[in-house]
């Protein structure tokens, strides 16, 4: 009898019968939505308690904060194509790093809320710079930034259906061969990371040192897209953390290389970003010239804005580095989830550092408002990841027989 029975069921034989582990999506949806709710309700009562300057800057922060998470996940994938790092089954690491690209078409209509808010925010509006006037007006500005964030979005849509297609699942499924990418995959993925660099250089200059117009630095717009596509991979590190856990036995999370690498990335580009940052502090320590040291006496040397500015280095560069230097941290998935959740907090306190004290040098204005504001985007960002995370568990989750 157990002669015939793999001959009378065929190939079901000879397939797992494990089930595979699905979170429960429908309560992710319900978080996201509550939370984006609890920003909606926020924004308006902040707004009709007459404090519109502190919402419009809350906004701001919030809202370059997230377009720097899904836009860095996106490059971290382009990353990966063009470094040909084919290190799991079925991509999952693609996956994880796409999966919040669909905030980037969302972020061209939550760019009307800066324009609405731009009297508050900018303060050459109402007192202009005679010699930066031809760059910094409300029309140039703002539709070059627009179609720059516009761009940005479509051409990373392209790319991750390219990504989803399956010209790069035969490629990916391969990692043993010596295959370039996807003729698609090659030609766009540069051009998006040279778009990349030049758009995110602009809207850093526009959107954040345009607040201090007085101040310049020619390395700002390096310094920011770096830690933008860092917080990508933070993103991308602590999904891979929760799905180990979420997913149950067996999936691809639990391979230690996996998180491993992770571990690296986050480790090795937080390294990148101190380089950068004391490279342009260095530049302005030994010019000594007024027109570039206000800008840093002011948040690192100025209560109230002190503690929290140097808490920016510390999540982003000491944490990560003192901690993940070894290499059982980077494959443990408790440590390397709380690495990423402090690096992406300490990545919003120095968007939070780079805009607010522009405007409220002697005052700090963090509370309920700048919560509930940065929650209702988190709620935001949540539901648009879901679907790619779907896709992402379903795939660390399958059977190496469904591959």
């Amino acid at each position: 009898m157990s002669d015939q029975q793999p001959q009378s069921l065929g190939a079901a034989a000879v397939r797992s019968f494990r089930a595979p582990v699905e979170p429960d999506w429908q309560r992710v949806n319900l978080i996201g939505g509550v939370l984006a709710v609890i920003g909606i309700i926020g924004f308006v009562v902040a707004l009709g308690l007459g404090d519109a300057r502190r919402v419009w800057l809350a906004y701001l922060v919030s809202f370059l904060f997230f377009l720097g998470v899904a836009q860095g996940g996106v490059l971290l994938s382009v990353g990966f194509y063009l470094a040909q790092g084919r290190w799991t089954r079925r991509a999952v690491h693609y996956r994880v790093a796409e999966a919040g690209w669909p905030f980037l078409l969302l972020a061209i209509v939550l760019f009307a809320g800066v324009y609405l808010g731009r009297a508050r925010i900018f303060p050459w509006i109402a007192h202009p710079v005679a010699k930066k006037a031809a760059w910094l007006n409300v029309p140039f500005l703002f539709t070059r930034d627009w179609i720059a964030i516009i761009v940005m979005g479509l051409v990373s849509a392209w790319f991750v259906h390219l990504s989803r297609g399956p010209a790069a699942a035969a490629w990916t499924s391969e990692p043993a061969t010596i295959e370039m990418p996807p003729t698609g995959i090659r030609r766009l993925g540069p051009i998006l990371g040279i778009l990349y660099i030049y758009l995110y250089t602009m809207l850093a200059i526009d959107l954040i040192m345009s607040l201090s117009p007085l101040w310049h630095s020619t390395l700002f717009g390096w310094w920011w897209f770096a830690m933008c596509f860092w917080s990508g991979i933070c993103a991308a590190s602590f999904v891979a953390t929760r799905f180990y856990r979420a997913l149950g036995e067996g999936n691809v999370f639990r391979d230690p290389t996996v998180l491993h690498d992770f571990g690296k990335l986050v480790f090795a580009f937080s390294i990148f970003w101190i380089y950068l940052s004391f490279a342009q502090y260095l530049v302005i320590w030994y010019g000594d010239l007024p027109t570039e040291t206000f800008f840093i006496l002011l948040r690192f040397w100025h209560q109230p804005w002190t503690y929290l500015s140097w808490s920016g280095p510390f999540l982003i560069w000491l944490v990560p580095f003192t901690v993940l230097m070894a290499v059982p941290p980077k494959k443990n998935p408790a440590v390397l989830g709380t690495v990423t959740v402090l690096g992406l907090i300490g990545v919003w306190i120095v968007n939070y550092i780079m805009i607010v004290p522009s405007l409220f040098p002697n005052h700090l204005p963090l509370g309920w408002v700048e919560l509930a504001i940065a929650a209702g985007f988190l709620g935001l960002y949540i539901l648009c990841a879901v679907p790619g995370l779907r896709l992402a568990a379903r795939a660390a989750a399958a059977s190496p027989d469904e591959l």
